[in-house]
Order: C-alpha cells, then structure tokens, then sequence
C-alpha cells in the first residue's frame, strides 16, 4: 500500500489554491508538499520535491498548464498529473498528455474523494507491479473503474473539429471500415477511443462485438434469427443494432426480462 501520498499544488488563484489544499488535507495519508501560483514556480518545486502528483491548473500565468504538464511527463512520467479548471473544452488536452483526472471549478469534495480513491488505486498498482512496469504501463494509463472513472463527455471529431459530446446524448457506438464512430439522435462523430476504451468510460452496453450500446435510449427488442435479437433505437434513423447470442441472455438481467 501506498503509506504517504506527496502531492504539490499549482494554482494561480489564491482562494482556490487554499480551498483544494483544505480538502486534501483532510486526507491523513496525504501530504501537500507546496503551492506554486505560477507554472515556472510549480516545476521548479516539482523537480525539488518530485510528488507522487500533483493538482494542476490549466489558465495560468507564465506557464500554460497543459504545457506544464507536458513538461512534468518529460521530466518524471511516473508523477500524476490531475487537471483543475473551470473550462470543459480543455478536457482533449488533458487526454493527449495521460491526465490522470480533469475536476471542474467549483471544487466538490465527493468529487476530490473520486480522484483520490483514483491516484490510490493507480499509485498502488506500481508499487505491486514495480518489477513489472515495461510490460503494463499501457494497461495501468488505461484502466478503468467501472464505478469511479465514468466520464459525462466523449471527444469526437466532425469536419476538423473537436467535439466534446455528452455520453447521455449517444445513442450507440460502432465500427465501421476499422474506424469507431458515435451516433447521437440526428448525426455521427468520429472518435479517436476504441469501442473496448469506451466501454470502460461508459456503463454502455456491449451488444456484439462492433457495438455498444447507451440502453436509455433503446426504443424496442425482437427476435431476429438463430437466437440473436435486434435492438431498435430512438435516433432520427430507428437504428437496428444486433446483439450477438451470448450476449443476449446479459441484456435480458439488465433488462429483468
């Protein structure tokens, strides 16, 4: 187990800077080892102190945090980089430089919970895994708690552009032509996830091996053939998914049929 977590704060705001040091404070196994204000402060203290994480802020002065963060991954990348911001759009960044977590001012303290119980179980799995990191780094960036790490938005890409869309919005999720797609009621995005990534992130569920499935917006079941179902959903389209025979039995508990 992991006995004392060392974490440093980077926040350019002073009253937020205080108020997400209190709430982790309240953790006995942490300890804040500073609070930089500025980015070209907070990586001179990362590299003097070399945290087990730290909590970050995006819009800072001197130094962007993204930028920040791409400069902490060079410079130790087992330290883990948690995001704080009050703006979603920077949630893609965060993705492309192996965010541990993204928390949107104002901070919650049921939220704060989540991340820590998260930077836990990662910090945790090293530690019994340390002999063993070549070989399941990939799998220990990736991991998914089923419970804690669901997100409330997907990145996709449509004409060029980033497109953060809410996962109650999607209706299901394919692949077509080696590419994974997302369908919503009236359009469909390209996303840059696998639909095995997805499946971790969402509590989608997995109805053949080229589908997933959001089961609130389900509008009808029925028998196809050589025991398999369809699924007809209630996009624009009244899209028809296909659920594979060993997985039909799964949708009949889910849905106490």
């Amino acid at each position: 187990m992991v006995n004392k977590l060392r974490v440093i704060i980077v926040e350019d705001e002073l009253p937020a800077a205080e108020e997400l040091k209190f709430i982790i404070s309240q953790y006995d196994f942490i300890h804040v080892e500073g609070v930089a204000h500025d980015g070209q402060k907070g990586l001179e203290l990362i590299k003097e102190k070399k945290p087990n994480a730290v909590f970050l802020d995006i819009n800072m002065p001197l130094q962007n945090g993204i930028k920040l963060a791409e400069e902490v991954k060079r410079f130790d990348n087992s330290i883990e980089v948690i995001f704080v911001t009050a703006y979603e759009e920077h949630a893609i960044k965060a993705f492309e430089v192996d965010a541990l977590d993204y928390i949107l001012k104002p901070f919650d303290d049921k939220r704060i919970a989540v991340t820590i119980d998260r930077l836990i179980s990662k910090l945790n799995v090293k530690k019994v895994d340390q002999d063993n990191i070549p070989n399941i780094i990939n799998e220990i960036i990736n991991k998914i708690d089923r419970v804690e790490k669901l997100v409330k938005k997907i990145p996709c890409e449509r004409k060029g552009k980033i497109i953060l869309v809410d996962v109650k919005d999607i209706y299901f999720c394919f692949i077509e032509d080696e590419k994974t797609y997302i369908k919503t009621k009236a359009e469909q995005y390209l996303v840059g996830y696998t639909l095995h990534q997805i499946e971790e992130k969402t509590n989608f569920f997995r109805a053949h091996r080229s589908y997933l499935v959001n089961m609130d917006n389900i509008r009808e079941m029925y028998s196809w053939f050589n025991g398999t179902y369809k699924l007809v959903m209630n996009d624009n389209e009244k899209s028809e998914v296909p659920i594979s025979r060993n997985n039909v039995k799964k949708l009949k508990e889910l849905l106490e049929i």
